[in-house]
């Protein structure tokens, strides 16, 4: 298990870019060529509410390990009621990968709401191309942001209809608007114009002993559920290879070449890359489901994972050794390292959430 690390100001982990990310292929020009031919499209994307920051809640440090491999997040004395335990580590894959681009962030303890009764977690995996500003700008800001979307509508409801009941529909909203209201931030920076990131974020909620969960991802970073020895997707993979991102690239005059945006991006959505919004958008997929089931489990991974494994070879890998009592952390790191001797040449990064037990029974949603 990784210590705390010593720059308390300081929470996520992560490095400058890496020149040849295999998800972006320079092309040697100032600006990348995604599109047949220049057009104006009216962004999907409304301008977001003007948001002002409160204190960021501490969230729980992510730190190397003496060999600067692995960082680990240790898990808290109070740990979450629905979440039994939990890990979050990622390895920089430093012969194959000079920088780390890939950041993860756990908070056990998350505060959705002054006065909020439930017991709340947070995890994300954001996996930078180009550059990991837009991933760790996206680590540092959107559990912030849905936090301030979900207050602003459950304020807006108690002045309109004195209701103040927190529903699945008001976090899935939450998690778009965040989505939305990080992107339109990247856009200010030049660093974004040209470099983006992948999100999967996951909030985990126990109400009155029911436990919920809220996915929303763009890109290639992966949920995946195991749930009553059944292995499920929570999330969708933005990619060109994907035939309905295709033919929205294609329907806005953009490029598929080589199973790539303008032979460039192979994520057909991202945070940043804002200098082709029309294309690459930010608008995330949604799902949410209940867990009810004994033994239950979700894991977040980047593409540096998911390009090993598949979703039943990593769940089932998973699933094995906590039948035989591995702490999480344990199992991420062995996981990462296995990767590597199958010849994972990329950032990794595997969160794992194990759940609580709790009733039979289990229910999905998607959107």
């Amino acid at each position: 298990m990784g210590a705390a690390s010593s720059q308390q100001d300081s929470p996520l982990r992560g490095a400058m870019s890496y020149p040849h990310d295999e998800r972006m292929r320079k092309t040697g020009r100032r600006k990348l060529v995604l599109r047949k031919k220049a057009h104006s499209y009216p962004s999907s994307n409304a301008t977001p509410t003007p948001y002002s920051p409160t204190p960021v809640q501490r969230l729980e440090q992510i730190q190397p390990s003496r060999h600067d491999e692995h960082s680990v997040s240790p898990k808290l004395r109070q740990r979450a009621a629905a979440v039994r335990d939990f890990a979050a580590v990622s390895a920089q894959n430093s012969r194959y990968r000079r920088k780390m681009e890939d950041v993860c962030v756990a908070i056990p303890q998350f505060q959705l709401l002054d006065g909020d009764v439930a017991s709340t977690s947070f995890f994300g995996v954001y996996d930078g191309h180009g550059g990991d500003f837009c991933a760790r700008y996206a680590a540092e800001n959107l559990h912030t942001r849905l936090a301030a979307s979900i207050k602003q509508r459950m304020n807006h409801r108690r002045r309109m209809a004195d209701d103040d009941i927190l529903t699945d529909e008001d976090i899935t909203h939450g998690l778009a608007q965040a989505f939305e209201t990080v992107d339109h931030e990247l856009a200010r920076f030049d660093e974004a114009a040209e470099s983006g990131s992948t999100a999967v974020a996951c909030l985990v909620r126990q109400v009155h002993g029911r436990t919920t969960f809220y996915i929303a991802n763009v890109g290639d970073s992966r949920a995946i559920l195991f749930s009553n020895g059944a292995t499920s997707r929570l999330s969708v993979d933005h990619k060109a290879t994907n035939e309905d991102e295709a033919r929205r690239i294609r329907a806005r005059n953009g490029i598929i070449l080589n199973k790539r945006v303008g032979g460039v991006l192979s994520v057909t959505r991202a945070l940043g890359q804002s200098d082709e919004k029309e294309l690459i958008t930010a608008d995330p997929h949604l799902s949410s489901g209940r867990v009810e089931v004994d033994g239950a489990f979700l894991m977040l991974v980047s593409d540096g994972v998911s390009d090993i494994y598949s979703d039943e070879e990593l769940t089932q890998f998973v699933s094995r050794r906590l039948q035989l009592g591995e702490k999480a952390s344990t199992i991420c790191s062995t996981l990462l390292d296995e990767a590597k001797v199958r010849g994972a040449v990329d950032n990794m990064t595997a969160v794992l959430v194990c759940f609580s037990d709790v009733l039979p029974g289990s229910e999905q949603r998607r959107r």
